[in-house]
């Protein structure tokens, strides 16, 4: 499994810097629900679309869906999702993504 990204030591690299801001996105939306619920200091959106931008997306999109965070506020899903639809066009440019998903699809 995901022999085409263990033999290029860039994608590797790169799956690795995803698979980590990921999570911190992830754990980032997660603190700020938990803050919003008990009216304590925030983090601000600009951090949360930084997180996204430089690889954490995924995990603040999925944050957003499971916790309900964030999730019917207009203006912050048009710019996550067009940062992870910038991310998903580079990752597709570059390889990645079909490397990525020829790896994880039954044959």
């Amino acid at each position: 499994m995901f022999e085409c990204i263990s033999s290029n030591l860039p994608l590797e690299a790169l799956g690795i810097w995803l698979l980590l801001t990921g999570v911190i996105g992830f754990f980032a939306m997660g603190i700020d629900k938990s803050r919003a619920i008990y009216g304590e200091w925030r983090i601000s959106e600009k951090r949360l679309f930084t997180m996204a931008l430089v690889g954490g997306f995924w995990g603040v999109v999925l944050a957003s869906v499971l916790f309900h965070h964030k999730s019917s506020k207009l203006s912050f899903l048009l710019v996550v999702y067009g940062i992870t639809t910038l991310w998903f066009f580079l990752l597709s440019r570059i390889g990645f993504l079909g490397c990525f998903l020829s790896s994880i699809t039954p044959r």
